[in-house]
């Protein structure tokens, strides 16, 4: 993607620039996952004994085990070798989670080995690339690297599918969907709950989707969340409250909230940047105490915290 760089009103184009090497670009994306990604930097150049040398290992903000390929340009192989190092933290569980509680202070909570990610980075991706993601349920990210030092990261699209119709047109092109893989399905969270809290979240939900094509939507045992390079909303349904329990990320706690339906998160809860809570009970929204327009108000400004 082009950059251009602005001053008096002159655009210029920003020349992009390539790493010295693989191993460079390694090691400033392991410097910084955290900021990046939201990930916890565990080891990288991890030696098995079976399943070669696995160049990175994180736990994202979930506490899902992550491993990460890189490749300084578009090469075969990548995922084929990402998906190896990824059989071996399923087989190797126990090892995985000494190497975590090892490196990582303070690591709270399980880890999530049945909802793990993989994470590929490189310059460009081929066809076969896209669709042996799209089996995997692996994430590819592109990078451009500039000569004023700039890193421009973005998330490589799913392979689209010719899709016949009975149309004048002929073919139609329908981009795949990708199902995550999940413990506990949305329509498993939400059983129990009443009519009015299902419709609550169902608009919600559909409004968080339609924020951006980057949104992506998982769920854990105990939340649903939304998230894109990092999470911003964790969602939970609290059926003996009637109600939605939203966790959300913001910028250094700043946050525009009018109404004052948010409330702080203490920091000794350990969330870092999710420092807000909200709790949205049906009755209020009837009551109008708030619309679905200032939820999403305050929503928006959680996902520009991830931008």
């Amino acid at each position: 993607m082009p950059l251009f760089e602005i001053k008096n009103k002159k655009a210029k184009k920003v020349n992009t620039k390539e790493f010295k090497n693989e191993l460079e670009l390694h090691q400033l994306i392991d410097m910084n996952l955290e900021e990046i990604f939201g990930v916890r930097f565990i080891k990288d150049e991890h030696i098995t004994d079976k399943h070669g040398r696995i160049e990175t290992l994180g736990l994202d903000e979930s506490n899902r085990p992550l491993v990460i390929e890189y490749k300084r340009t578009k090469e075969k192989g990548q995922l084929v070798q990402a998906n190896r190092y990824m059989t071996w933290v399923k087989q190797n569980p126990d090892s995985f989670e000494l190497l975590a509680r090892k490196n990582i202070k303070n690591l709270k909570g399980e880890i999530d080995f049945s909802n793990p990610r993989i994470l590929c980075f490189a310059q460009e991706y081929s066809i076969d690339d896209k669709c042996l993601a799209l089996s995997l349920g692996a994430e590819l990210w592109k990078y451009r690297y500039y000569e004023n030092d700039t890193l421009v990261i973005s998330r490589e699209e799913e392979p689209e599918q010719l899709i016949t119709t009975k149309s004048k047109g002929g073919f139609t092109i329908e981009k795949i969907t990708r199902e995550p893989r999940v413990v506990k399905t949305v329509d498993q969270h939400l059983e129990g709950a009443s009519e009015e809290l299902i419709d609550l979240f169902t608009r919600i939900d559909s409004e968080i989707k339609n924020i951006s094509s980057e949104v992506e939507r998982y769920t854990t045992n105990a939340e649903i969340i939304y998230k894109t390079s990092r999470n911003f909303v964790y969602l939970a349904v609290q059926n003996k409250n009637n109600c939605l329990r939203l966790l959300l990320r913001t910028s250094d706690d700043n946050l525009i909230d009018e109404k004052n339906l948010t409330k702080k998160i203490p920091k000794t809860h350990g969330y870092g940047n999710i420092t807000r809570q909200l709790h949205l009970n049906p009755k209020d929204e009837q009551s109008e105490k708030f619309s679905i327009e200032d939820i999403m108000n305050i929503i928006n400004q959680s996902y520009d915290s991830t931008q």
